[in-house]
């Protein structure tokens, strides 16, 4: 799967971040439950602990893309 079926959401929760990557199905809307969601004190925090939580190399791709 490409980066064009997954989308990377940054959200603020309690001041801190959450980061969040959905797969999305053709329609372009999210399918099923996401594929990784991380907290972290700053957006790049938060995206670095989403990279460390998972071993799926195109959610991985993604997270260092954005």
């Amino acid at each position: 799967m490409g980066h064009a079926h997954l989308r990377v959401r940054f959200y603020p929760t309690q001041g801190q971040w959450m980061c969040v990557v959905q797969r999305l199905g053709a329609d372009g809307m999210p399918e099923g439950e996401d594929a990784v969601s991380a907290v972290g004190a700053t957006k790049e925090a938060a995206r670095d602990a989403a990279i460390a939580s998972t071993t799926d190399q195109a959610v991985i791709e993604a997270l260092r893309a954005h």
